[in-house]
Protein backbone atom coordinates (compact mmCIF):
# COMPACT_ATOMS: atom_id res chain seq x y z
CA UNK A 1 0.00 0.00 0.00
CA UNK A 2 2.56 2.30 1.15
CA UNK A 3 5.61 3.08 -0.47
CA UNK A 4 9.03 3.35 0.60
CA UNK A 5 10.45 6.38 2.80
CA UNK A 6 13.50 6.69 0.53
CA UNK A 7 11.17 6.64 -2.58
CA UNK A 8 9.11 9.50 -0.98
CA UNK A 9 11.58 11.81 -0.14
CA UNK A 10 12.97 11.35 -3.87
CA UNK A 11 9.77 12.47 -5.21
CA UNK A 12 9.16 14.89 -3.00
CA UNK A 13 12.57 16.24 -3.67
CA UNK A 14 11.79 16.86 -7.10
CA UNK A 15 8.53 18.87 -6.92
CA UNK A 16 6.36 15.44 -7.18
CA UNK A 17 2.99 15.05 -5.33
CA UNK A 18 2.88 12.59 -2.35
CA UNK A 19 0.16 11.46 -0.79
CA UNK A 20 0.10 12.04 3.37
CA UNK A 21 -2.00 9.60 5.14
CA UNK A 22 -1.99 9.53 8.97
CA UNK A 23 -2.87 6.89 11.62
CA UNK A 24 -6.17 5.16 11.46
CA UNK A 25 -6.92 5.70 15.11
CA UNK A 26 -6.30 9.42 14.63
CA UNK A 27 -8.28 11.18 10.95
CA UNK A 28 -7.59 8.10 8.77
CA UNK A 29 -7.40 10.90 6.28
CA UNK A 30 -4.72 11.55 2.83
CA UNK A 31 -3.61 14.85 2.26
CA UNK A 32 -2.00 15.70 -1.56
CA UNK A 33 1.58 17.59 -0.70
CA UNK A 34 4.01 18.81 -2.32
CA UNK A 35 7.43 20.69 -1.55
CA UNK A 36 6.36 24.55 -1.08
CA UNK A 37 9.51 25.33 -2.82
CA UNK A 38 8.52 23.54 -5.59
CA UNK A 39 4.75 25.09 -6.09
CA UNK A 40 3.69 26.49 -9.12
CA UNK A 41 0.25 27.68 -10.72
CA UNK A 42 -0.09 24.23 -12.38
CA UNK A 43 0.52 22.45 -9.17
CA UNK A 44 -1.93 24.11 -7.13
CA UNK A 45 -4.28 23.99 -9.96
CA UNK A 46 -4.16 20.14 -9.91
CA UNK A 47 -4.67 19.98 -6.04
CA UNK A 48 -7.62 22.31 -5.93
CA UNK A 49 -9.07 19.88 -9.12
CA UNK A 50 -8.20 16.52 -7.89
CA UNK A 51 -7.69 16.88 -4.20
CA UNK A 52 -10.64 19.31 -3.67
CA UNK A 53 -9.63 19.96 0.13
CA UNK A 54 -9.05 22.96 1.61
CA UNK A 55 -5.71 24.69 0.28
CA UNK A 56 -2.81 24.97 3.16
CA UNK A 57 0.97 26.00 3.54
CA UNK A 58 2.50 23.55 6.19
CA UNK A 59 5.38 25.39 7.95
CA UNK A 60 7.08 26.37 11.28
CA UNK A 61 5.81 28.67 13.82
CA UNK A 62 9.28 30.39 13.55
CA UNK A 63 8.74 30.98 9.35
CA UNK A 64 5.57 32.54 9.93
CA UNK A 65 6.75 34.80 12.63
CA UNK A 66 9.95 36.32 10.81
CA UNK A 67 6.75 36.68 7.90
CA UNK A 68 4.25 38.83 10.69
CA UNK A 69 1.90 36.12 10.30
CA UNK A 70 0.56 35.60 13.64
CA UNK A 71 -1.39 32.18 14.45
CA UNK A 72 -5.14 32.40 15.85
CA UNK A 73 -5.83 32.00 18.93
CA UNK A 74 -8.17 28.52 19.26
CA UNK A 75 -11.25 28.08 21.25
CA UNK A 76 -12.91 24.99 22.39
CA UNK A 77 -9.72 22.77 20.95
CA UNK A 78 -7.75 20.20 21.80
CA UNK A 79 -4.83 18.71 21.33
CA UNK A 80 -4.91 17.70 18.21
CA UNK A 81 -6.49 20.59 16.93
CA UNK A 82 -4.50 22.64 13.55
CA UNK A 83 -2.28 25.40 14.38
CA UNK A 84 -3.87 27.69 11.72
CA UNK A 85 -2.27 30.90 11.51
CA UNK A 86 -4.12 34.44 9.89
CA UNK A 87 -4.80 34.08 6.29
CA UNK A 88 -2.85 36.05 4.20
CA UNK A 89 -1.79 37.05 0.18
CA UNK A 90 1.33 38.42 -1.17
CA UNK A 91 1.52 42.42 -1.04
CA UNK A 92 2.73 42.68 -4.81
CA UNK A 93 2.39 40.42 -8.00
CA UNK A 94 -0.93 39.28 -7.68
CA UNK A 95 -4.67 40.25 -8.38
CA UNK A 96 -7.26 39.27 -6.32
CA UNK A 97 -4.96 36.46 -4.47
CA UNK A 98 -7.27 33.89 -5.14
CA UNK A 99 -6.38 32.24 -8.58
CA UNK A 100 -4.16 29.18 -8.32
CA UNK A 101 -1.23 31.77 -9.88
CA UNK A 102 -2.30 34.58 -7.51
CA UNK A 103 -2.14 31.94 -4.55
CA UNK A 104 1.75 30.43 -6.33
CA UNK A 105 2.74 33.69 -6.07
CA UNK A 106 1.93 34.01 -2.64
CA UNK A 107 3.41 30.56 -1.81
CA UNK A 108 6.78 31.86 -3.49
CA UNK A 109 6.92 35.39 -1.68
CA UNK A 110 6.34 33.87 1.47
CA UNK A 111 9.51 31.60 0.67
CA UNK A 112 11.88 34.58 0.07
CA UNK A 113 14.47 34.77 2.25
CA UNK A 114 14.40 38.63 2.77
CA UNK A 115 10.39 38.99 2.82
CA UNK A 116 9.26 40.23 6.17
CA UNK A 117 5.94 41.54 7.75
CA UNK A 118 5.59 44.28 5.41
CA UNK A 119 5.09 42.09 2.64
CA UNK A 120 2.30 40.66 2.98
CA UNK A 121 -1.28 41.69 3.15
CA UNK A 122 -4.17 39.84 6.24
CA UNK A 123 -6.69 38.69 5.62
CA UNK A 124 -5.67 36.69 2.51
CA UNK A 125 -6.40 33.85 0.63
CA UNK A 126 -3.17 31.62 1.47
CA UNK A 127 -4.24 29.29 5.10
CA UNK A 128 -1.06 28.84 6.66
CA UNK A 129 -0.54 25.98 9.32
CA UNK A 130 2.07 26.00 12.12
CA UNK A 131 3.93 22.31 12.89
CA UNK A 132 4.34 21.80 16.73
CA UNK A 133 8.06 22.71 17.52
CA UNK A 134 8.47 19.14 18.59
CA UNK A 135 7.23 17.94 15.68
CA UNK A 136 5.90 14.81 15.52
CA UNK A 137 7.14 13.55 19.09
CA UNK A 138 3.73 15.77 20.35
CA UNK A 139 1.41 15.01 17.32
CA UNK A 140 1.18 13.16 14.25
CA UNK A 141 -0.29 14.99 11.93
CA UNK A 142 -0.52 16.20 8.21
CA UNK A 143 1.26 19.54 9.32
CA UNK A 144 4.13 17.72 11.43
CA UNK A 145 4.48 15.24 8.71
CA UNK A 146 4.83 17.72 5.76
CA UNK A 147 6.78 19.84 7.44
CA UNK A 148 9.49 16.52 8.48
CA UNK A 149 9.37 15.32 5.01
CA UNK A 150 10.59 18.64 3.48
CA UNK A 151 13.10 18.27 6.07
CA UNK A 152 14.12 14.67 5.23
CA UNK A 153 14.26 16.05 1.54
CA UNK A 154 16.95 18.77 2.22
CA UNK A 155 14.05 20.97 1.49
CA UNK A 156 12.96 24.34 3.20
CA UNK A 157 10.66 23.20 6.01
CA UNK A 158 7.35 24.14 3.98
CA UNK A 159 4.81 21.76 2.14
CA UNK A 160 1.99 22.69 0.75
CA UNK A 161 -1.28 20.55 1.16
CA UNK A 162 -4.88 19.65 0.09
CA UNK A 163 -7.09 17.16 1.83
CA UNK A 164 -8.50 14.41 -0.36
CA UNK A 165 -12.03 13.93 -1.02
CA UNK A 166 -13.90 11.40 -2.61
CA UNK A 167 -15.97 12.49 -5.36
CA UNK A 168 -19.17 12.65 -3.77
CA UNK A 169 -17.56 15.24 -0.93
CA UNK A 170 -16.83 13.07 1.91
CA UNK A 171 -13.14 12.24 3.00
CA UNK A 172 -11.60 9.58 0.73
CA UNK A 173 -10.48 6.56 3.50
CA UNK A 174 -9.31 3.52 2.21
CA UNK A 175 -10.10 1.84 -1.14
CA UNK A 176 -11.64 5.59 -2.18
CA UNK A 177 -7.92 6.71 -1.07
CA UNK A 178 -6.52 4.06 -2.83
CA UNK A 179 -7.89 4.44 -5.92
CA UNK A 180 -7.35 8.13 -5.99
CA UNK A 181 -3.04 7.35 -5.63
CA UNK A 182 -4.19 4.41 -8.90
CA UNK A 183 -5.37 6.82 -11.07
CA UNK A 184 -3.34 9.96 -10.51
CA UNK A 185 -0.27 7.42 -10.11
CA UNK A 186 0.69 9.06 -6.77
CA UNK A 187 2.43 6.84 -4.41
CA UNK A 188 1.34 6.79 -0.70
CA UNK A 189 3.27 7.26 2.30
CA UNK A 190 1.66 6.54 6.17
CA UNK A 191 3.05 9.49 8.46
CA UNK A 192 4.47 6.58 10.80
CA UNK A 193 7.42 6.33 8.50
CA UNK A 194 8.30 9.80 8.33
CA UNK A 195 7.87 10.00 12.53
CA UNK A 196 9.99 6.32 13.01
CA UNK A 197 12.69 7.97 10.91
CA UNK A 198 13.15 11.33 12.49
CA UNK A 199 12.43 9.90 16.05
CA UNK A 200 14.66 7.24 16.00
CA UNK A 201 17.55 9.29 13.81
Amino acid sequence: MFCSLERAVERFSRGEFVILVDDADRENEGDLIVAAQCVDADRINFMLREARGMLHLATTEDHLERIGIDLIEPKNADANTPRFGLPFDARSGISTGISAMDRAQTVQAALDPNAGPGDFVIPGHMLPLAARPEGLAVRRGHTEGSVALARLSGLFPAALMSEVMAPEGHMARGDELLAFARNTGIDLIDVAQISDAVLNA
